[in-house]
């Protein structure tokens, strides 16, 4: 039989049954678009390399309790998760979890909605100070001077509560990679 003629969700089911063929078409058939989009964001080879890895590894662990219905769409939403987990990472730029909060998923998933939702949950928990000067510059994209002028603060107070919000943010949705 010539898996490559089978759909996505025969192939998934062959995977939960534990068929490594149905695996390895899967791999064969998304692994350069996963590699491209963890590449487009990390600019490192390598780094997309072992995180398309990473997700391929949790798929085959997880295979027999997922009940996956969208197999591109949870393999596109993990591999963005674990680019997130990747500048999580205390070695990495804090500037570049801004651009991750607002990376684009190509169909609106239970996953991508999971994650919005602990996103939003998270930012509620900040103090108010440091939620209200998030809000301005990351959702009514106002620079630090606007805001300095409109809460009545320093800029160094607004840049001081910037990254007070997106250092609290990236340790705490660091465990979203691992829910998958």
């Amino acid at each position: 039989m010539s898996y490559s003629v089978l759909e996505d969700n025969e192939l998934f089911n062959r995977v939960r049954l534990s068929d490594a063929k149905a695996f390895d078409e899967i791999y064969l058939r998304y692994w350069r678009k996963l590699y491209a989009l963890a590449f487009y964001h990390l600019k490192d080879s390598e780094a997309a390399e072992d995180i398309v890895q990473e997700v391929f590894t949790s798929l085959w662990a997880a295979r027999e309790r997922s009940d996956i219905k969208y197999l591109y769409t949870y393999l596109a939403t993990a591999t963005k998760y674990a680019v997130f987990h990747h500048f999580a990472q205390p070695h990495n730029s804090t500037t570049s979890l801004e651009e991750l909060l607002s990376l684009p998923v190509e169909q609106p998933s239970a996953e991508s909605r999971l994650l919005q939702d602990e996103i939003n949950r998270e930012i509620n928990r900040l103090p108010e100070k440091c939620r209200l000067v998030f809000h301005y510059s990351r959702e009514e994209g106002l620079g630090n001077k606007n805001i300095s002028e409109k809460l009545n603060i320093s800029t160094k107070a607004v840049e001081k509560h910037i990254t007070r919000a997106l250092r609290q943010l990236r340790v705490q949705l660091k465990h979203m990679v691992w829910f998958l």
